[in-house]
Order: C-alpha cells, then structure tokens, then sequence
C-alpha cells in the first residue's frame, strides 16, 4: 500500500491510532498495539520480521509524539536508529536491512546495505561541542505521518 497516495486505512486501523494518540501519554508503549495491527494490515500476519535462523529482516522503533516536536529528541531516535544497525547489519541474511522510526504517527524510513554497511539517509553530526543546544535539525526525516 503507497503512503503518499492511499489514504484509505480500514476504519478500525484509524479508530485505532485515535484511541492511542487521545490518550496522552510521555510512553510509546502506548502505540505498540497499533502499530502491531498495522503492520499486519500492510504485511500480513504471516509476515516474519526474523529469518528461520532468527535473524532480522526489519527494525521497527516506535516513540511517542512528543519525540517528533524536540530536536534533541529527534537526534536521539536517530542515534538509537543507527546503534540497532550497527548490532544488526552484519547478520541481516537479505541484501538490505530496512528500519522505520515512528515518533507517533510520522514515520522516517532508513536503509541499510548488508554489502557496503551504509545507512541512508547519512547521519547528520551533533554540532560541537557537544554542551550546545541542538538546532532544529532533523525535522524533515519524519515528514510523513502515515495518518
């Protein structure tokens, strides 16, 4: 199902995701069951997200809504991003290793090739020092909010 063209999720999968982002909460927890449904809308459920030898073949992170509004936050759920595949990407039994960052409803989609180890989108350095505060960068790697 095409994100940027198909706005036709099932009325249970909406009234889903309404109940979730109504009960405002600082803890992604919330959203895991949401998200378990959805993937299994797009995917099936017969879907697996690890290989027979117990491998992954996708990286799902979900955070909260309030990790899409601060800077420091989005450079943080890049970084915990970059850190599974840098635990993941040398065992990925298929050519490329896929993730997806949902902070709430937006989603950022990242790539890993098991052959050159690159990650896109690249990684956007920390200014120095480290003691200054983050301007608003990152904002656009989670411009899609599939709802």
């Amino acid at each position: 199902m095409p994100f940027e063209s198909d706005n036709a999720w099932p009325t249970g999968l909406v009234m889903i995701f309404d109940h979730a982002r109504a009960r405002y909460a600082t803890f992604e927890s919330h959203y895991y069951g949401p998200y378990d449904k959805l993937l299994n809308y797009c995917f099936g459920t017969s879907f697996q997200f690890y290989d027979k030898n117990d491998k992954s073949v996708l990286i799902v992170d979900v955070k909260d809504d309030s990790w899409a509004q601060k800077a420091e936050l989005r450079y943080r759920a890049d970084k915990q991003m970059r850190d599974w595949y840098a635990l993941m990407l040398d065992e990925c039994p298929i050519p490329r290793l896929w993730g997806l960052s949902l902070l709430g409803t937006f989603m950022g989609v990242y790539c890993g090739d098991t052959a050159s180890y690159d990650v896109d989108p690249p990684a956007i350095p920390r200014p120095e020092p480290v003691t200054r505060v983050l301007y608003p960068n990152l904002a656009g790697e989670w411009d899609l909010d599939i709802f």
